[in-house]
């Protein structure tokens, strides 16, 4: 068994507790206010649509009640992992896994919480918080991502697939992220200028100008040096004819993909991770993403330390 300590009591972290518990690792998780309240008050449940689980989670409300553990999950948002590094620092543990979307800011996170024990993730899983619970999706196109880092990865890929996560090890992590970002902004920026994510899936011309501004986000990152990974992301968006690839991402936004796990997490942080997000996919493209950006602007993201005109 691998003691597990998780921080972060969002959709993410309460999946990835709850399943990890469930595979019979004790677990803690560190959550604060309002969820806090709410798992003491009614405990974890978890719902993939077919069966709801209750998984033998100890929740706690201070990093410092954490016993010492083998891996810990830092499992926040991208706008909130510099902030959550003091929590972090508090727990006791030998191997730390980022599931968080760092996009470009990477290397500053990992060397303060220190290379040597840190390896960079991102979750394949989205959902939705309900009066009952977790609602949550396995992404099918994307497997829990982590980052080949010295060996480290194994044991953290043998518990993840053990408590029924797909996974992917990978190369180079820091392109992956870059990519990821990328996509995101596109797809969000998308499903905040037409208001809904059904509104991108139905209307082609909606659908047409996301993978355009996904396909130059990509391109920047090309010229910049940055490999786009994984493969098939970088096939449907640059090589695949216009017609096909706007005709997948339509259905794909209509689908499980769109519903449970793109659209409801960009709604719910347009203000908060994703206005984040959109300075960092700036950063990382160079300004050399014009279509990217021009829909970055249209949803109302402008960059930061400037006004709308």
């Amino acid at each position: 068994m691998t003691r597990i300590a998780v921080l972060g009591a969002g959709v993410i972290g309460q999946v990835y507790a709850g399943r990890l518990a469930g595979a019979g690792h004790p677990t803690w998780m560190l959550a604060r206010g309002s969820a806090l309240a709410h798992l003491r008050e009614h405990g974890m449940r978890l719902s993939d649509g077919r069966h709801t689980a209750t998984p033998p989670v100890t929740v706690v409300g201070e990093a410092d009640e954490i016993p010492p553990v083998d891996v810990a999950y830092l499992a926040v948002r991208g706008d909130q992992a510099a902030a959550a590094l003091p929590s972090l620092a508090a727990v006791d543990a030998r191997v730390v896994v980022t599931l968080a979307n760092l996009a470009g800011e990477v290397d500053a996170l990992v060397s303060r919480i220190g290379a040597e024990r840190t390896v960079v993730g991102f979750p394949g899983v989205g959902g939705v918080r309900t009066p009952d619970g977790v609602r949550f999706h396995d992404v099918a196109q994307q497997a829990t991502m982590l980052g080949r880092s010295g060996g480290r990865e194994e044991h953290v890929a043998a518990d993840l697939r053990g408590a029924g996560f797909a996974v992917d090890v990978v190369g180079d992590a820091r392109s992956w992220l870059a990519t990821h970002a990328v996509f995101i902004a596109g797809v969000g920026a998308a499903v905040l200028a037409a208001g809904s994510v059904e509104a991108v899936g139905r209307e082609r011309a909606r659908a047409r100008a996301m993978v355009l501004s996904v396909r130059d986000g990509f391109r920047a990152l090309h010229r910049r040096g940055v490999t786009v990974t994984p493969t098939p992301l970088r096939v449907i968006f640059t090589r695949m004819p216009l017609p096909v690839g706007t005709g997948y991402w339509a259905a794909q936004l209509r689908g499980e993909l769109g519903r449970l796990t793109l659209a409801p997490h960009v709604l719910a942080t347009r203000d908060t991770e994703f206005a984040y997000l959109a300075d960092r996919v700036r950063e990382l493209t160079g300004g050399d993403a014009r279509l990217l950006n021009e829909a970055l602007t249209r949803a109302g993201l402008m960059p930061s330390g400037s006004a709308p005109s």
